[in-house]
């Protein structure tokens, strides 16, 4: 017979036993969880560029979403993006890298919106993570990159020849003045476009500079109107300045074309800058009417998580995710950068975008589309 302290025991072993089942079962479940696959997403979230670098992030979360719905990568690891804010300032740029690495652990970055900021982030990332490079348009990002260093964006130079060629044989202007940036990538804009248009017998009348965080262009504005020149190149670096150069062009009278410079076009900009970019030109990597099914399926996410309108800048950033998880699942390993940037360089890879091929120096290889406002909307040309 099984006496009170008998019983008390096996309630007690039976208590016991209980509970390293449920540790066991708890430590089980904890041994599967798979850790996540972290990608920094280094972008201006303050200051002049803070829009554009929030379309950027949008777009990356949204295909990071796509990815994880489908299992993730590696059989099962979820994306995790860390972000961080460049301020659209080099510096910043350089120390939010450096956090990254060394005390965020990440094992990817995607930073390098501005021209000016990746050129600097790149010594960083030297060698040492794979990293791509969204927007910025410098030939020296990638041609004095690294051989971790990839670029999703045509350069300023690939850009410039694809769209003189148009300019020269489409809107046939027989006069330019140009307006840009004062840094490296504008004189270098205003050095391409002189060659390319002068030889189609273009006259370059002349160019005028604006600084990074300028608010008013209409000096500058007045002085080009001065030159009569039949078109104008706006070479505008991000969203909100873009706008107020569009609109206070043409409230200084200029009647005439306006060339948009190279990936900056999308519905906020044209939202923003109201009938002065109706049926105006550029060139970018995205068609927003674009019938792929991946680029279909991103913009559906998109819509459902955000309120902005997928732009050129949102699909570089979610083209950087797509990629990476590629690369990742044939490297086998997140942190195995020879295998990556292998496979990055390997065949083709699909993306929404299409097919896109990187060269010996990282620099993606990739279809660039003529975009046309119409009615308020961005389209592709057939010019």
């Amino acid at each position: 017979m099984e006496t009170t302290s008998m019983k008390t025991h096996r309630r007690t072993w039976m208590s016991l036993a209980t509970g390293l089942l449920a540790a066991s079962l708890s430590f089980g479940a904890f041994a599967q969880a798979k850790p996540p696959v972290k990608i920094a997403a280094i972008n201006p979230l303050s200051g002049a560029g803070a829009f554009d670098g929030q379309l950027a992030l949008e777009g990356m979360q949204a295909m990071a979403a796509i990815i994880n719905a489908n299992g993730g990568v590696l059989g099962g690891r979820m994306i995790e993006l860390v972000t961080y804010d460049d301020k659209g300032n080099p510096e910043e740029g350089v120390s939010a890298a450096k956090r990254a690495m060394e005390q965020d652990k990440v094992d990817l970055i995607v930073g390098g919106w501005f021209s000016a900021v990746a050129l600097g982030q790149k010594e960083v990332t030297r060698d040492k993570i794979i990293h791509i490079v969204t927007s910025a348009q410098h030939p020296k990002v990638t041609d004095e990159g690294h051989k971790y260093l990839f670029r999703l964006n045509a350069t300023s130079t690939m850009m410039s020849d694809r769209y003189s060629k148009f300019v020269c044989d489409n809107i046939k202007p027989k006069s330019v003045a140009f307006i840009t940036i004062n840094d490296d990538y504008g004189r270098l804009e205003v050095e391409n476009y002189t060659r390319l248009l002068g030889a189609c017998k273009i006259e370059v009348k002349g160019n005028e500079f604006y600084n990074r965080n300028d608010a008013d262009f209409t000096t500058a504005l007045t002085k080009l109107r001065s030159l009569n020149a039949d078109a104008i190149y706006v070479s505008a670096i991000n969203t909100s300045q873009g706008a107020t150069i569009y609109r206070q062009l043409r409230q200084s009278g200029h009647r005439g074309t306006i060339i948009a410079s190279a990936g900056n076009m999308n519905p906020k900009l044209v939202e923003l800058s109201g009938p002065a970019l109706e049926g105006v030109y550029s060139i970018s990597l995205f068609a927003p009417d674009s019938q792929r099914p991946m680029a279909r399926k991103w913009m559906d996410q998109y819509a459902k998580m955000f309120k902005n309108e997928p732009s050129f800048i949102g699909s570089l950033g979610a083209q950087a995710v797509e990629v990476l998880a590629q690369a990742v699942d044939k490297a086998g390993d997140p942190r195995a950068y020879d295998k990556i940037a292998a496979a990055l360089k390997g065949p083709k890879l699909n993306t929404l975008l299409g097919d896109a091929t990187f060269d010996d120096k990282g620099q993606a290889q990739q279809s660039i589309y003529l975009i046309q406002v119409k009615n308020k909307k961005i389209v592709a040309s057939g010019g």
